[in-house]
């Protein structure tokens, strides 16, 4: 009988080491992971900037990876040496100066050094709530023709964030907004892939496919819905959730949208030197694009949604309200009933509302 409890107790401590090495297995590998992460915002402190880095001839991993870390472009010299051997990169590493920043991640870095520095790069930024002719006119900065901006923006794409894509519709509402890094070498149609994978990255982390989906929307809906969202509340981002609430619960009761930005959008194609002054559009664009007369969404995105509007729609507030407006002092003003929001629009909003 001891013998068998000997074995017992020695079978427990070895199924525990077994599952302490286990988990601790677990822990190296997402601690690994996130240390070849970029480094954000708020870990980067004063140096958030490019920095340059040289490489000198005969350098040796362990010195690069150092010097990364120490001029904060890196968050660990050692998960930096241990990729180097795991890829069998550490013997591919060019001499030269490079410009980095810490936004980088150390795929990117170790890439950029394998390219050389020669391979120079440049920036560019899309805005969130930007629209395709503003994508254009950025492209337009870069020295990009108007030809080559015209083929990208017309060329077919086979992307996952675009199966939904209504065919025939442009890409309005798909370059997602943020600021890219690209090797000058890049072409119109490059940097427009670039903002589809952006954006289905933001879409797959948060599982916005399936949270769009239990609001009753397609993917191209719940974009459509968050470039809405974004216009209607861009300058107000707490208020995003709220806002989405309301127009999902109009949109789910057949109930015309009411947004006064899908209207302004379908006017600016038509004239984009329109007197913006001149509120008529109102009453004159019609359906599907008068969304004071139309019910239903429209039919492609007004805007490219930003992180905070596409979070709105898959996560909206748990309020009844069915209207909204911005009031003069720049705040959202909410109702359930049309008096209430009458009640509204004759407290809060006595100058913006004149021009409606």
């Amino acid at each position: 009988m001891k013998k068998k409890s000997a074995l017992k107790i020695i079978g427990f401590i070895i199924l525990g080491l077994l599952i302490l090495g286990i988990l601790a297995a677990i822990a190296g590998v997402l601690w690994y992971k996130a240390m070849l992460a970029p480094i954000d915002a708020t870990e980067c402190k004063e140096n958030c900037g490019d920095t340059n880095f040289v490489i000198t001839d005969g350098t040796v991993t362990a010195n690069i990876a150092k010097g990364l870390e120490e001029k904060g472009l890196i968050k660990s010299a050692f998960a930096f040496r241990v990729y180097m051997k795991l890829e069998g990169r550490d013997k591919t590493l060019k001499t030269g100066e490079y410009t980095l920043n810490p936004h980088m991640s150390v795929q990117d870095i170790v890439e950029r050094f394998n390219k050389g520095a020669l391979a120079k790069t440049f920036r560019l930024t899309f805005l969130p709530g930007g629209t395709v002719a503003q994508a254009k006119a950025v492209l337009k900065t870069r020295g990009f023709s108007d030809e080559s901006i015209e083929a990208a923006f017309n060329a077919e794409y086979d992307h996952s964030i675009l199966k939904n894509k209504p065919v025939g519709t442009s890409l309005e509402g798909y370059i997602y907004g943020e600021t890219y890094e690209f090797y000058m070498d890049a072409t119109p149609q490059d940097i427009l892939k670039r903002t589809f994978d952006e954006l289905q990255k933001v879409v797959k982390e948060n599982d916005l496919e399936n949270k769009f989906k239990a609001q009753g929307l397609s993917l191209h809906e719940g974009i459509t819905l968050a470039s809405v969202v974004q216009r209607e509340s861009g300058t107000i981002p707490d208020e995003m959730p709220h806002v989405a609430q309301v127009f999902l619960l109009r949109y789910k009761k057949g109930m015309v949208l009411g947004s006064d930005a899908i209207i302004g959008y379908r006017a600016d194609q038509l004239n984009p030197n329109r007197d913006k002054t001149d509120m008529s559009y109102l009453k004159t664009i019609g359906c599907p694009w008068n969304s004071r007369q139309c019910a239903g969404l429209p039919p492609t995105p007004i805007s490219a949604p930003g992180k905070g509007a596409l979070l709105a729609v898959a996560n909206p507030t748990n309020t009844q309200d069915l209207y909204f407006l911005t009031g003069d002092d720049n705040k959202m003003y909410y109702a359930t009933t049309e008096a209430g929001h009458n009640a509204n629009i004759k407290n809060h909003c006595k100058e913006m509302c004149k021009l409606l």
